[in-house]
């Protein structure tokens, strides 16, 4: 949205359209989520019970309880690299989690998580430390001010926290 606002300024202010339709491309490609801009080093979890499901796991692997897109997409985009480096690698934002388990949530913020795990699409586990995982969650998202719009106030009540929507990222 902002490099549109810089090209219409710049359509507006005398540049040529094609100049503009050049810049509009580089914007687009220089504004996309790479998860490899945040610098993650993994390390291997000390335990093999998943933080999620409290259960043991074939395979576990670290989680960032926000994922690094959620990070980018509410405000993360602005960081610089060394900061998105620090919540890459902010131990507070990781959990262990069976391997299946943390494939199954990707990016998603809490509620689409929770429709996963008992959505019948696929791989089913039960989150027994749901609220625990709310509680990083909106921690994480606060100490790094990054924003809470698109989440379900619903979701994060039904755990006794409250979020402010208002701010986008």
């Amino acid at each position: 949205m902002k490099y549109m606002i810089l090209l219409t300024v710049l359509l507006t202010s005398g540049c040529s359209p094609s100049k503009v339709d050049e810049l509009k491309a580089s914007a687009v490609i220089a504004d996309r989520y790479d998860r490899s801009d945040f610098n993650f080093k993994s390390y291997k979890p000390s335990t093999s019970i998943g933080f999620y499901t409290n259960q043991p796991c074939d395979f576990i692997n670290i989680d960032h309880v926000v994922s690094l897109k959620d990070a980018y997409e509410s405000g993360g985009s602005a960081w610089s690299d060394s900061k998105k480096e620090t919540f890459a690698n902010d131990r507070a934002n990781h959990v262990p989690s069976c391997g299946r388990v943390n494939s199954s949530k990707g990016s998603a913020e809490p509620s689409d998580f929770l429709r996963r795990s008992r959505d019948g699409k696929g791989l089913d586990y039960e989150i027994v430390r749901f609220c625990s995982y709310i509680k990083k969650y909106l921690a994480v998202k606060e100490k790094y001010q990054l924003s809470f719009f698109g989440n379900s106030t619903v979701t994060f009540a039904a755990c006794g926290a409250v979020i402010n929507l208002q701010k986008k990222p």
